[in-house]
């Protein structure tokens, strides 16, 4: 029996020792892990559960897994799976500046994924072919409401391998109203606040003039406006089609340039739907609140917080910070 628990101790323990700042890594990472390591401990224990519950779904030694964790980021989940005995971890990550990181760590902590890759789905995708390798597991943690386009992803993971156990976590949680509230204010500031320059807006209304400067002022806010959380390309299809799209939601919205959705909050039959053309089911599962606090009766407050959230059935949905996605072929269906 694997202590996960205690791997994660002993990791979190390595990670704090290091001198961030010292490494030949981007200050952008830097940054990052320097906000992390405060609440370390907490991601550590999201990691501790995905693993635990998704080793479990596998039904085959730990040493016999080949494990995918997409958008690795800093590659602290790559870490503590392999410290746990995972047999076979390969991380993938779009951001060269993460692949560098995990790169750099490995390196000096002698210890991490087997495999490092720079890219997207269609990127793992092409290797995993190209070494005929088909990994039952992939975890991805805050990244699935990100995702452009579901369907390509989805698509691609199963062509991986038909069978593939998928297991996601995310902050963007269609249940409690807190977190949307919160997120909601998020996506507008990307949209037409100052929180990003350019806003999302203001990209799509220079790249609509830019492209038909024969469009009136008026048109061109029109066509911006209704071609909220589209790409480029495709805020190209629906101009030269000549019919404005109606929005799916009206808060959600990307970067017209990379295609990055702003913390999207999908409803769970969304992704059900998705997913049931390739024979999955979905299980949707209760997050927690870190209770490593320095006040002690804030710790004890979000400690029973937590408890009931395990204890209220699907009704934790709502007080929850964050849920998980299990995608499989192999459990029944349930979805709150």
């Amino acid at each position: 029996m694997i202590n996960f628990r205690e791997k994660a101790d002993i990791l979190t323990r390595k990670l704090q020792v290091i001198d961030f700042d010292r490494l030949p890594i981007s200050d952008y990472n830097k940054n990052y892990i320097r906000q992390l390591k405060p609440v370390l401990s907490y991601y550590m224990r999201i990691y501790t559960r995905c693993l635990q519950q998704s080793l479990k779904v596998a039904g085959c030694p730990v040493e016999e897994i080949t494990l995918i964790d997409y958008g690795g980021g800093s590659g602290f989940l790559s870490m503590l799976a392999k410290m746990s005995g995972v047999g076979k971890v390969i991380y993938v990550d779009i951001n060269p500046l993460s692949v560098e990181t995990i790169t750099v760590l490995k390196e000096l902590t002698g210890f991490g994924p087997d495999v490092i890759l720079a890219g997207d789905s269609s990127k793992l995708l092409s290797w995993c072919q190209e070494n005929s390798i088909q990994p039952q597991l992939l975890i991805a943690t805050d990244l699935i409401e990100h995702i452009y386009d579901l369907s390509l992803f989805f698509d691609d993971l199963i062509r991986i391998n038909p069978e593939i156990h998928l297991f996601f976590t995310t902050a963007s949680t269609p249940y409690n109203p807190y977190v949307k509230r919160k997120l909601r204010r998020f996506m507008e500031d990307c949209e037409r606040g100052t929180l990003i320059t350019p806003n999302y807006f203001t990209k799509r209304i220079e790249f609509i003039q830019e492209n038909y400067p024969d469009l009136t002022f008026e048109q061109t806010a029109m066509w911006a406006l209704f071609t909220r959380g589209l790409t480029y390309p495709d805020i190209r299809k629906a101009i030269v089609g000549g019919e404005f799209p109606t929005p799916a939601d009206h808060y959600n919205t990307c970067d017209p340039e990379t295609g990055n959705w702003a913390e999207r909050i999908l409803p769970i039959s969304d992704y059900a739907a998705i997913i049931s053309p390739y024979g999955y089911t979905l299980e949707v599962g209760k997050g927690f609140y870190n209770d490593k606090r320095k006040n002690p009766l804030i710790a004890l407050a979000v400690k029973l917080l937590n408890v009931l959230i395990t204890v209220t059935g699907k009704w934790g949905l709502y007080l929850a910070p964050f849920i998980t996605l299990s995608m499989s072929k192999a459990r029944k269906n349930h979805t709150p």
